[in-house]
Protein backbone atom coordinates (compact mmCIF):
# COMPACT_ATOMS: atom_id res chain seq x y z
CA UNK A 1 0.00 0.00 0.00
CA UNK A 2 2.75 2.41 0.79
CA UNK A 3 4.38 1.65 -2.46
CA UNK A 4 1.09 3.03 -4.32
CA UNK A 5 1.41 6.14 -2.71
CA UNK A 6 4.80 6.34 -3.07
CA UNK A 7 4.18 5.61 -7.35
CA UNK A 8 0.88 8.20 -7.78
CA UNK A 9 3.27 10.73 -5.81
CA UNK A 10 6.30 10.21 -8.10
CA UNK A 11 3.74 10.15 -11.56
CA UNK A 12 1.80 13.03 -10.35
CA UNK A 13 5.47 14.90 -9.53
CA UNK A 14 6.88 14.37 -13.13
CA UNK A 15 3.48 15.29 -14.70
CA UNK A 16 3.48 18.48 -12.63
CA UNK A 17 6.74 19.13 -13.25
CA UNK A 18 6.48 18.98 -16.93
CA UNK A 19 3.31 21.10 -17.05
CA UNK A 20 5.47 23.73 -15.35
CA UNK A 21 8.47 23.21 -17.40
CA UNK A 22 6.05 24.23 -20.57
CA UNK A 23 3.94 27.25 -19.54
CA UNK A 24 6.81 28.57 -17.37
CA UNK A 25 8.57 28.90 -21.56
CA UNK A 26 5.16 30.27 -22.71
CA UNK A 27 5.50 32.95 -19.99
CA UNK A 28 9.02 33.42 -20.22
CA UNK A 29 8.22 33.97 -23.93
CA UNK A 30 5.69 36.58 -23.42
CA UNK A 31 8.11 38.43 -20.62
CA UNK A 32 10.39 38.43 -23.32
CA UNK A 33 8.52 39.99 -25.90
CA UNK A 34 7.52 42.24 -23.53
CA UNK A 35 11.07 43.49 -22.41
CA UNK A 36 11.81 43.68 -26.14
CA UNK A 37 9.31 46.07 -26.76
CA UNK A 38 10.35 48.39 -23.23
CA UNK A 39 13.32 48.47 -24.69
CA UNK A 40 12.26 49.59 -27.89
CA UNK A 41 10.07 52.16 -26.34
CA UNK A 42 13.52 53.35 -24.53
CA UNK A 43 15.47 53.23 -27.70
CA UNK A 44 13.22 55.80 -29.38
CA UNK A 45 12.61 58.14 -26.11
CA UNK A 46 16.72 58.39 -26.32
CA UNK A 47 17.21 58.95 -30.22
CA UNK A 48 14.41 62.11 -29.76
CA UNK A 49 16.28 63.25 -26.68
CA UNK A 50 19.57 63.37 -28.04
CA UNK A 51 18.45 64.70 -31.20
CA UNK A 52 16.12 67.75 -30.16
CA UNK A 53 12.70 65.75 -30.59
CA UNK A 54 12.93 65.68 -34.42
Amino acid sequence: MLWWIIGIAVVFGIISGLLRRKFSQNTFDAGNHNERQLQEEERVKASSWFTGGQ
